[in-house]
């Protein structure tokens, strides 16, 4: 496994199924070292804690640029406390400083009792590996809170594995999003099992009833 590399887990400390977020990334990420950036204190590798910030996009990022300028590896890894992470994720070897890659087998997931099938969604800020001093510079260039992902002249690669699960609750900033056209939904996962077993495995509870 590329030793290049640290993870960047930045979180808002709201989610309840977080330490089960950490257990999982623990069991996968091999040695890659953690760099975690709380509004809480957390044992989760080397932590920041920023204390209670406003619940929004902006703030997640500047918890981000704070971690990839705590680490001193050439790329980072980032990871979220509403996503379930694969091995794949943290086995992937990237190659160029300056491009962006991305987990393409990313699928979403609902902490809502009707909803019992996942969903294909498409790369998350919290799906991308790429090199430390780059995102640095994207995210200090950023247009109203949010790193200049839209810019045409970036370099994009896609790389994949097992699915990695967005599990979207009334804890995340936003509950809605826009999932991948044309893709049918899908009940289960060989890894993971079905939305019910991750609700079950992973310390979730329906936050509404509404389908």
């Amino acid at each position: 496994m590329n030793q290049n590399k640290t993870v960047i887990y930045y979180t808002a400390s709201k989610e309840k199924c977080e330490s089960k977020v950490i257990e999982q990334i623990l069991k996968v990420k091999g040695n890659v070292p953690v760099i975690s950036v709380s509004q809480k204190p957390l044992n989760f590798g080397i932590n920041i804690c920023v204390g209670e910030m406003k619940h929004c996009y902006e703030s997640a990022f500047k918890q981000a640029l704070l971690g990839c300028k705590k680490s001193k590896t050439d790329y980072v890894v980032m990871c979220e406390s509403d996503c379930l992470y694969p091995p794949k994720y943290f086995d992937f070897k990237p190659k160029d400083l300056n491009t962006i890659y991305t987990y393409d087998n990313v699928w979403l997931m609902w902490d809502r009792e009707n909803r019992t099938r996942f969903y294909k969604h498409g790369t998350t800020c919290g799906s991308i590996i790429l090199g430390r001093e780059f995102y640095i510079g994207l995210m200090e260039k950023e247009k109203d809170g949010m790193p200049d992902f839209f810019n045409p002249n970036l370099k994009w690669e896609s790389f994949t594995g097992e699915p990695l699960i967005n599990i979207k609750t009334r804890n995340g900033v936003s509950f809605g999003t826009t999932l991948t056209k044309g893709v049918k939904p899908v009940n289960s996962f060989s890894y993971w099992g079905t939305p019910a077993d991750i609700i079950k495995n992973y310390g979730l509870k329906h936050t509404d009833t509404i389908s």
